[in-house]
């Protein structure tokens, strides 16, 4: 490690920096590097006649904004490989906190890539990420054109969790109803969708509910994307109000479930007595979610 000032022109930024726009807060990093100066270097790296920034490119822009001369740099050794690279620009010192939610799904989709597409868990390890973080993370930014997601991303308007979800909807709204695919597009589908969440007309929580697309005729949905101010929740709503009584028992389904894995958090597992009760009781549950489920493919086969 070595400390040294270096004219401003021969500092590039990182080409495989997630962020490429690096005017985010400039005025404010202009006014404490003219206030208080430069109170650390610049991480960078020597590749040839340059120095290639792995931490520190808000305050480099904002030295070029100011017309600085020279910077002060911490040259560190080059990394080994395209995978370390990525590593230490993800890291604490590379800008973690600013990253907005889409320059972290490119971040993880590129490492996914650099790892051989390894599996999300072995990834998560890697980043110390959640591996379901990971997961939605890659799928979004796998799923969705970017010039589509990026900016609403980055402004909330859109969220990583929300995308995720809506994919998934998407997925099933092809298998359960095809005919309304054909008829009105996927993509078509996508963008409405993608607006009524810009107006919160869809909370996650709609996107998670797996029965709506089921419950719903085709007609309903539809009704729901052609009116611009329709929320998904209407149409939940239409389908119990038509068929009240299967509604109505579907209830008393979810009920019961619910009651049974309350079940589990009152038992305090303290000795081999204790897991040998926990394990009878899980064993009644399970007996009583198959019927259940039997119960609900019937009712949903009579809709």
């Amino acid at each position: 490690m070595k400390l040294q000032w270096t004219k401003t022109r021969d500092v590039i930024p990182n080409p495989l920096n997630p962020r490429q726009d690096h005017s985010t807060r400039s005025i404010e990093m202009q006014r404490i590097i003219k206030e208080k100066g430069w109170e650390a270097g610049i991480t960078c790296y020597a590749q040839e006649n340059k120095y290639v920034i792995l931490s520190g490119h808000r305050r480099w822009y904002a030295a070029v904004q100011l017309g600085i001369q020279e910077i002060p740099v911490l040259l560190v050794n080059a990394p080994k490989d395209k995978a370390e690279e990525m590593e230490r620009l993800g890291s604490v010192q590379g800008g973690r906190v600013d990253w907005t939610p889409y320059e972290w799904a490119k971040y993880t989709y590129e490492m996914w890539i650099i790892w051989g597409k390894c599996s999300f868990k072995d990834l998560g390890k890697k980043m110390s990420v959640d591996s379901k973080q990971i997961a939605s993370r890659v799928k979004v930014f796998q799923y969705y054109p970017h010039v589509e997601i990026e900016e609403k991303l980055d402004s909330g308007k859109y969220s990583i969790s929300a995308l995720y979800h809506l994919k998934l909807w998407l997925e099933k709204l092809e298998k359960n109803k095809p005919e309304l695919v054909e008829l009105f597009d996927i993509n078509l589908i996508r963008t409405t969708m993608l607006r009524k969440i810009e107006l919160g007309l869809i909370t996650v929580d709609d996107l998670r509910n797996e029965l709506a697309i089921q419950l719903s005729s085709v007609e309903q949905i539809k009704k729901f994307l052609v009116n611009s101010n329709f929320r998904l929740s209407d149409a939940i709503n239409l389908s119990t109000l038509n068929g009240r009584n299967n509604g109505n028992r579907f209830k008393t389904h979810i009920d019961k479930i619910n009651k049974a894995v309350l079940n589990i958090y009152q038992i305090d597992v303290n000795d081999s007595n204790d897991a040998k009760e926990l394990l009878l009781s899980l064993e009644g549950i399970k007996k009583k979610l198959v019927t259940k489920s039997t119960e609900l493919s019937k009712l949903l086969d009579g809709n």
